[in-house]
């Protein structure tokens, strides 16, 4: 995936960019990193052309920065540059610039994965919009200079005519975010819109289109090259642990356990990587890209577990991304802190518990339920 003098020149501007990553630590941001040292590096692979690529090139930059931890995950390109790229292209030039981030903004406290129950209204006024509601569970919403939402504009319509979607800037007036632990101790937000005022032009796309806009814009994230680049690094991680690594004072290396568990993990993240592959050759198989969802987050968990199994207490012993490892934590408490966040991607872009619905109804043919 990607030629490789690429991926080489990438590996060497992540490691030169991330030397001294541990200094602008910030462990309340989903990056572990400084709004700053992220805006920087953000620029930094515009400069290169890196926020703009496509096809394999995309792909390899995906897995390679979510490989390093690099702060260039959810870039406002990452998470909305499909949806800008559609309905509002004179901006993208601006989002490819890595001046600006973004953050999306669907679910609310009663709609979370059955997102045709929200209530976040957006009323005309005039030759604009009144906003109100709250959108809950924003990655990135406090440092996001722009939001992409849906808001219900005809609660009468069926579910497919019912909402439209918006472009708001974060610093319009009524637009407040409150920050929300999670329990790895980095931040989500919740979005107040009180009775916040737009102009038309904050229409994205067709009024009363926006569940259809919503649900490609969700499928554009699943390609899985994130995941997958998650994934490879904490399996090599526990790879080196195994090799280096003892349990009950005996060499984790002679467990033949030890052994196969690393050998099935590995056969199932090239599995994965091949399932990626068919869905990005395929990217309106709704099936097909519910499929990659399901097994790229559900193996970032099996990993984790399995690392925290071998490791003993060890793996037990938790650290923030970039912070000092305590005494006697497996792989710089990398294992502990896994652990812990990989039950966010099987939540997060749709539950899985409604992608295997949508793999029985689109790739199986079975009935929807009553």
């Amino acid at each position: 995936m990607g030629p490789p003098d690429f991926r080489s020149e990438l590996r060497e501007f992540l490691d030169q960019a991330l030397a001294d990553a541990s200094a602008h630590r910030d462990p309340t941001d989903l990056t572990g990193l400084a709004e700053d040292y992220e805006r920087a590096m953000h620029r930094a692979a515009a400069d290169r052309g890196w926020l703009g690529l496509r096809g394999q090139d995309l792909v390899a930059f995906n897995t390679e920065v979510a490989r390093s931890d690099a702060p260039l995950i959810d870039t406002a390109m990452t998470l909305t540059g499909s949806v800008i790229a559609a309905y509002r292209p004179a901006l993208l030039p601006l989002w490819q610039s890595g001046q600006v981030q973004a953050c999306i903004a669907y679910t609310e406290a009663d709609a979370g994965s059955d997102l045709a129950t929200i209530a976040s209204t957006a009323a005309r006024d005039g030759d604009g919009w009144l906003l109100s509601g709250t959108k809950v569970l924003v990655t990135g919403a406090h440092k996001a200079d722009w939001c992409v939402t849906v808001m219900c504009t005809d609660p009468a319509s069926p579910v497919g005519q019912r909402m439209t979607m918006f472009l708001v800037a974060m610093d319009t007036p009524g637009v407040s975010v409150q920050r929300r632990e999670t329990m790895n101790g980095w931040t989500l937000g919740d979005i107040h819109f009180g009775g916040v005022r737009v102009g038309g032009d904050a229409v994205l796309g067709e009024v009363g289109a926006g569940w259809r806009q919503m649900l490609s814009a969700v499928a554009a994230e699943r390609s899985g090259a994130f995941w997958l680049g998650f994934a490879a690094h904490s399996l090599a991680l526990l790879v080196d642990h195994v090799r280096h690594g003892s349990r009950d004072g005996l060499p984790l290396s002679d467990d033949p356990f030890a052994g196969d568990e690393v050998a099935r993990l590995s056969v199932e993240l090239a599995a994965a990587e091949r399932l990626s592959a068919r869905a990005r050759r395929n990217p309106d198989d709704l099936a097909m890209t519910a499929m990659v969802k399901v097994f790229a987050t559900e193996l970032l968990q099996d990993i984790a577990q399995t690392a925290t199994r071998l490791a003993g207490q060890a793996g037990l012993v938790w650290a923030p991304l970039f912070g000092d490892a305590p005494p006697g934590a497996a792989a710089g408490g990398r294992f502990a802190w896994e652990y812990l966040e990989r039950v966010h991607p099987t939540i997060s872009v749709g539950a899985n518990e409604v992608q295997r619905d949508t793999i029985a109804r689109f790739g199986l043919g079975l009935p929807r339920r009553r």
